[in-house]
């Protein structure tokens, strides 16, 4: 199972974050910035149960069945279907380990 740290970025080149995750999810962030350390605020930690591939559904347009053109309503169906599995993977599948 993965972990999601919401809000939480990859650090810049020539820096980095050390994490410190508690069971309960509390996450304590501690940044490199050049000559010193700076404490950032906690964020919290959430499993991630397995999934399947995630794609970023929100950034396409996805035809719908009801627009097909098409009386054919399962032609709609595998129109939408055909481009849902064309769409680019953000998150790759995890399996249940």
């Amino acid at each position: 199972m993965s972990v999601l740290i919401e809000g939480m970025e990859m650090p810049k080149k020539g820096s980095w974050i050390s994490l410190r995750v508690f069971p309960d999810g509390q996450c304590f962030l501690y940044s490199w910035c050049g000559n010193d350390f700076d404490f950032m605020e906690h964020l919290t930690a959430s499993p991630v149960p397995p999934h399947g591939r995630l794609i970023d559904a929100d950034k396409n347009t996805f035809p719908t069945p009801h627009r097909n053109p098409s009386n054919d309503y399962m032609k709609g169906w595998n129109a939408c279907l055909h481009s849902v599995q064309q769409q680019p993977t953000v998150i790759p599948a995890e399996e249940k380990t």
